[in-house]
């Protein structure tokens, strides 16, 4: 996090851990003993013992429906959580799936908020490094699923416009070339209704198409993104 904007995301990571730290899964939590075993649930039952990092990974990733009370999960494993999805992993996207599950705007507000500072702070970040260890579009994806929302973030992609967050726009236009084609959405792990999701999309089609000066795709230049 030594780029552009790195000690704003460690502050926001810090604030997590600060504001979840302590946290546990409910005391009578079993989870799905098909998915993880009893060693890996008591570790989500004891506070502020470090997680595995797959542990944090699966816990995000699967159905929400795995647990008694997915919130209290989600917000166990958050300090790591969001470490992991800073420094690059795959399927950003499905873990924030779990995270929108959990219904996090809905919770207390120095909780809501922290949530909220560190998704501004990852996605800032993101579109002020050359190379940051996750794709813009990758993040973009994974930012809109935890808000259900795309409106914040391409806000703050309009109001960062410098020739670095220009050429995350290019190569994200590129990546998202079929999708803009059609009525498809990259928004594979949409937690929502399917209308919302069209709408959503329909969004950032429309401000693409006000984004469209020559600069945005450049000849020649094809997707970077990987596969979220």
């Amino acid at each position: 996090m030594t780029s552009p904007g790195g000690d704003v995301l460690a502050a926001a990571v810090a604030r997590v851990a600060k504001t979840f730290g302590g946290m546990t899964a409910q005391a009578d939590e079993t989870g799905c003993g098909r998915c993880f075993d009893e060693g890996e649930v008591e570790l989500l039952r004891t506070p502020d013992v470090p997680l595995p990092a797959d542990l944090v990974r699966r816990v995000a990733q699967k159905d929400p429906f795995h647990w008694d009370d997915q919130p209290a999960i989600i917000r166990r494993v958050l300090p790591q959580l969001v470490v992991v999805l800073a420094e690059d992993v795959a399927e950003p996207d499905l873990m924030a799936r779990g995270l929108a599950a959990a219904g996090w705007s809905g919770w207390p507000g120095e909780q809501a908020g922290a949530v909220a500072g560190f998704l501004e702070a990852w996605w800032t970040h993101t579109l002020r490094t050359r190379s940051p260890p996750v794709s813009a579009c990758v993040v973009f994806e994974s930012c809109v699923t935890v808000s259900s929302s795309v409106t914040p973030w391409l806000a703050r992609w309009e109001a960062e416009m410098s020739p670095v967050a220009r050429r995350h726009l290019a190569d994200s236009v590129g990546w998202w070339r079929e999708e803009l084609m059609s009525d498809d959405s990259p928004f594979t792990w949409w937690w929502g209704t399917e209308a919302e999701e069209r709408a959503a999309w329909h969004e950032v089609k429309t401000w693409l198409a006000g984004q469209a000066q020559p600069a945005v795709v450049p000849e020649g230049l094809g997707p970077h993104c990987p596969q979220s």
